[in-house]
């Protein structure tokens, strides 16, 4: 997971759980995960630092951080995480960052830009999914070979103002297609198979798991959102500016960290999925299988923790077309690149 609304109001927290849910797997909206032992030490030199993460729901999107605890990295680095604790939305997960509870969330960076018209410095630190999670499926029968073809089409997506919706808006735009060409039907994030199974719908907007679900059943990918955003900044980590200033060694290990992780799940896909079967185990084994592989090989797990000007770009357009921001936000006040370098 991929979320995104104009304020940090009350009504903004509720729109964002609603636009968030596709993250939550069958494990519940909550999730604390505590490293094995307390007592870990780096190379047996010094004591591990502890380290609290938020995380805005627990994601199959945010399975390099799940590797990396789960085989010792973290630990191997000078970093012993002693939570991972789902905060129900990207703004809560980086509230407790701010409010120095937590070291580091991982959530969409827009909110560390939110965040900031409120007076609150964070900033993003690393990349943990890239690319941009969304997939156009399809009943067998149904022709799909161009974005002209979802003219006359019944189609279901998440809410607005989720990514996947605003997604399928630009994709109409961007052909110059009136969404009034299709049959839209708006629904809670996690649900849009239902309506195309059960023959109520010829085509469904979907994130991973959902997307390998709906393969599982039958239906097949008509469109691929990942090949338009190759490089976009769908979640990463983020810590205050104060955690920088005051121990930037303990970032540069966890970012370290990070990239160790990914470098392990693209080095060893076989064993990520193991870990992602383990840390989800009421979704069918070969659907998490699948949507590893497929977010292996479409950079949703980039190979790099670095979060690029090009990536930060196109997650901050979506914002503007979708209205949560009125003005470009430059690249480097929001993200802090030096400890991915």
């Amino acid at each position: 997971m991929s979320l995104r609304t104009k304020s940090m109001s009350r009504s903004t927290v509720l729109m964002l759980f609603s636009v968030m849910t596709f993250l939550v797997s069958g494990c519940g909206t909550t999730t604390s995960t505590t490293a094995p032992s307390a007592a870990s030490t780096n190379s047996g030199t010094a004591p591990a630092k502890n380290v609290l993460v938020s995380e805005a729901f627990h994601s199959l999107l945010y399975l390099p951080l799940y590797v990396g605890n789960k085989e010792g990295i973290f630990e191997k680095n000078g970093v012993h995480i002693t939570t991972i604790r789902a905060a129900g939305s990207g703004p809560t997960a980086l509230a407790s960052v701010l409010a120095g509870e937590s070291q580091f969330s991982v959530h969409g960076p827009e909110h560390v830009a939110f965040a900031r018209t409120k007076g609150g410095e964070g900033k993003a630190v690393s990349a943990v999914a890239n690319s941009a999670p969304v997939w156009i499926l399809a009943k067998d029968n149904v022709t799909i070979n161009s974005p002209q073809d979802l003219k006359g089409k019944k189609i279901v997506v998440g809410q607005a103002p989720g990514t996947s919706n605003t997604l399928l808006k630009m994709l109409f735009a961007k052909n110059k297609m009136d969404l009034k060409d299709a049959q839209i039907t708006e629904v809670q994030l996690g649900a849009e198979l239902g309506p195309v199974l059960a023959g109520q719908a010829d085509v469904a907007v979907a994130y991973e798991p959902q997307a390998d679900q709906g393969v599982a059943q039958g239906l097949k990918i008509v469109y691929d959102f990942t090949k338009d955003f190759p490089e976009y900044a769908f979640s990463t980590f983020n810590t205050s500016k104060a955690l920088i200033e005051k121990d930037p060694a303990l970032v540069k290990s966890f970012v370290t960290s990070l990239q160790q992780s990914l470098d392990f799940i693209h080095a060893n896909p076989s064993k990520a999925k193991e870990i992602a079967r383990k840390e989800f185990p009421d979704l069918a084994p070969t659907v998490v299988d699948q949507a590893v592989q497929r977010m292996i090989d479409s950079n949703v797990y980039p190979k790099s923790a670095l979060v690029t000007q090009e990536a930060f770009k196109n997650a901050m357009d979506i914002q503007k077309f979708v209205g949560n921001l009125k003005e470009d936000v430059a690249y480097d006040v929001i993200v802090d690149p030096q400890f991915a370098k």
